[in-house]
């Protein structure tokens, strides 16, 4: 009896050392993802973890921001803590909440994806073949010989890659929705998640399909994401430095999520597409790209490459939209628009895209 109840304590205390050791192994994850789990909004304050900075651009996009009292928010609207309006002109005007600074960095969220489709561009223009259109086998070796080695970037940006959305269960260890948002391997998340439909016939949005576009863009240049996206659209129009979060100490960096940015830079991308792609040191993107982006998807009309699209067929607007945040571009009008705050954006934001109802003005005052 006494030998039995020794050794039933050894197995316990063997089990209970291994219990513990997976919980420590894994302790980033669950810390992570018991801040997603508590997040007021469904966006966490801050992730814990490593990170890495993109540099600035020593010439950055150039704006000439004028504090504007006509952005303040309307009677009855205090959601709002920021809005910014960019013209292609370069003029940009703005107004913020006491505690908003527009030069010091915020949590973009969902604005992280925003980046992809200028990414993609921007690359494009550098590279002989035709980047969108090639299935990802070409470039992702653990998929050559899988089905969603057909997948290529342009559904992945349309949100038809057919990949399994999943449900977020943030404390499910096993789930590579979880792994997505809390590690301990982003990349290895996207790879092993599932089809759930054809490739190109079913939209559903997805942070998978934009944590796959920043391991296609690594590879297509040699490197990470975050080398490619500091060396072919960060690197070339920020004016401050932005922080990534990466999934574990000299890792990937999270494509869908978790930016931190000034907000003049978050409007830079906008105004960088409001002016079909032109930097001040030339042209970044493709003749035409732009215009690609605003087309509708095969299968989902108000969808274009990465971004929703709004406003009239003729004139549509390109918007990435998520808790909090806006930015809408509009490159008929060469305006783009961000805004900052909670619950539901104003409706009057549409009217900064017009330059007839919002005309630039140089010398307005507010603050």
């Amino acid at each position: 009896m006494q030998r039995m109840l020794v050794t039933a304590a050894v197995i316990a205390l063997v089990l209970a050392s291994l219990a513990i050791g997976a919980l420590a192994a894994h302790w980033p994850f669950w810390q992570r993802a018991w801040q997603w789990q508590s997040a007021v909004g469904s966006w966490p304050a801050e992730l814990a973890g490593p990170s890495e900075v993109l540099h600035a651009s020593a010439t950055p996009l150039p704006l000439r921001l004028v504090a504007d009292a006509r952005l303040a928010p309307r009677a009855g609207d205090d959601a709002t803590q920021l809005v910014m309006v960019g013209d292609a002109s370069g003029w940009a005007a703005y107004w913020s909440a006491p505690s908003v600074d527009i030069h010091s960095p915020v949590d973009g969220r969902g604005l992280s994806a925003a980046l992809l489709a200028p990414l993609f561009g921007a690359m494009q223009q550098q590279m002989a073949h035709p980047v969108l259109d090639e299935p990802v086998r070409m470039r992702v070796d653990e998929w050559r010989d899988d089905a969603r080695g057909s997948i290529t970037p342009r559904q992945l940006l349309w949100e038809m890659s057919g990949l399994d959305a999943g449900r977020f269960v943030p404390f499910n260890p096993f789930s590579p929705r979880a792994q997505l948002a809390s590690g301990p391997d982003f990349n290895r998340a996207a790879l092993s998640t599932p089809l759930a439909w054809p490739p190109g016939s079913h939209f559903e949005p997805t942070p998978v399909n934009s944590q796959l576009l920043s391991l296609i863009a690594g590879r297509l240049d040699g490197g990470s994401y975050a080398s490619a996206l500091q060396r072919h659209l960060w690197g070339r129009i920020a004016e401050h430095d932005a922080v990534g979060l990466l999934d574990h100490r000299r890792g990937n960096l999270a494509a869908h999520c978790c930016l931190q940015a000034a907000p003049v830079d978050w409007l830079r991308i906008g105004v960088l597409l409001a002016r079909d792609g032109n930097s001040s040191a030339g042209r970044m993107l493709p003749e035409g790209y732009v215009a690609q982006m605003t087309l509708a998807s095969p299968v989902h009309p108000a969808f274009g490459l990465g971004y929703q699209l709004t406003g009239p067929g003729a004139a549509p607007v390109l918007r990435v939209a998520t808790s909090g945040r806006r930015l809408d571009v509009s490159p008929r009008t060469g305006r783009a628009v961000l805004w900052m705050g909670t619950g539901v954006p104003p409706r009057w934001l549409d009217e900064l895209l017009l330059p007839a109802i919002f005309g630039a003005a140089d010398n307005v005052g507010g603050g």
